[in-house]
C-alpha cells in the first residue's frame, strides 16, 4: 500500500526538471518563512518563481496543499496569539473576496492583476514611510479599511496567492506585537486557503499530478516554517517591521516588473 502512494511521487520526480524542483523548493521555503515570520510580503515572491518553471495554473494548484499544510503547522501557536477581534472584522468580507475572485478568474489576466497589486503596495509604502516621518499618530487602523483590505485579500489570493499585501495596508496600522501579527495572518490564511479548495476543484485547477507533486515537496513545509518562527521570536518590533516593509517593497517592485514586461 505504501508503494501505490509512494509511486506517484517518485513519478512526478522524475518528470520535472532540475530546474524545476529548485525553484520549488525555494518557493516552498520562502512562503512558509513568510507566513510564519514576516506575515506578508517575502511570500510573495513564492509564485512567479516557481511559475518560471511552470504555468501559472500549475503553480497555483501545487501550492495551495503546501500553503494548507503550513497554515496548519502553525494553526496551535496561531489560535493562542492572534488577535480575535481583527480576524472577525477581516475574514468575512475576504469570503465575499474569494467568491469574486472565482466569478472573474477566467475574465482577468494575470499581467493587470499583478501590475495592479504592485502599484498597490508601492503606494502604501510610500504612504506609509510619509505617515512614520510625520509622526502621524492618526493611523488607526479603521474598521472600514480592513474590510476593504480583507475583500481585496481574498480577491488577490484566490487568482494569484498573493493576498498578503492589501491585508497588510490594514494590519501594519494595528502596531502589533510581531506574534501577534504574524498569528493574526496565519489564522487568517488558513480560513482563506481552506475555502479556495472547493472553486479551484470546480474550476478544474486540481489534479492528482499536481497532487502528487505537492506531497513530494511538502518535507520542505517544516523547515520555512519553523525557521520563521526562529526569526519572529528573536527579533524586535522596530527591525521586525522594518524587514517587512523591505520585503513588501521587493515584492511590490517584482509584481510591477512582472505586470509591464
Amino acid at each position: 500500500m505504501l508503494d501505490s502512494l509512494l509511486d506517484p511521487v517518485i513519478q512526478s520526480f522524475h518528470t520535472r526538471s532540475f530546474a524545476f524542483l529548485i525553484c520549488a523548493v525555494i518557493s516552498v521555503i520562502i512562503v512558509g518563512v513568510s507566513k510564519s515570520g514576516f506575515g506578508a510580503g517575502l511570500g510573495i515572491l513564492s509564485l512567479p518563481l516557481m511559475a518560471s518553471q511552470s504555468s501559472i495554473n500549475e503553480a497555483l494548484a501545487i501550492l495551495l496543499p503546501l500553503l494548507i499544510a503550513i497554515d496548519l503547522i502553525g494553526l496551535g501557536r496561531f489560535i493562542k496569539n492572534a488577535n480575535w477581534e481583527i480576524l472577525k472584522l477581516i475574514i468575512p468580507p475576504a469570503l465575499l473576496g474569494l467568491i469574486l475572485g472565482m466569478i472573474f478568474f477566467s475574465a482577468i489576466t494575470p499581467r493587470v492583476l499583478t501590475l495592479s497589486i504592485g502599484i498597490f503596495t508601492l503606494l502604501f509604502l510610500i504612504q506609509n514611510l510619509a505617515m512614520e516621518y510625520f509622526d502621524a499618530r492618526e493611523a488607526k487602523p479603521y474598521p472600514w479599511l480592513g474590510r476593504a483590505m480583507g475583500f481585496a485579500s481574498g480577491f488577490t489570493s484566490f487568482v494569484a496567492h498573493i493576498g498578503g499585501p492589501p491585508i497588510t495596508v490594514f494590519m501594519l496600522r494595528a502596531n502589533l506585537l510581531p506574534m501577534v501579527y504574524t498569528s493574526t495572518l496565519g489564522v487568517f490564511f488558513t480560513f482563506i486557503n481552506f475555502a479556495k479548495l472547493g472553486p479551484y476543484s470546480y474550476l478544474g485547477l486540481l489534479s492528482f499530478q499536481q497532487f502528487s507533486t505537492s506531497l513530494m515537496l511538502l518535507p520542505c513545509v517544516p523547515a520555512g516554517v519553523y525557521l520563521g518562527f526562529y526569526i519572529a521570536k528573536r527579533i524586535s518590533m522596530k527591525w521586525y517591521y522594518r524587514i517587512v516593509r523591505f520585503f513588501l517593497l521587493v515584492a511590490s517592485v517584482k509584481l510591477i516588473a512582472d505586470g509591464l514586461l
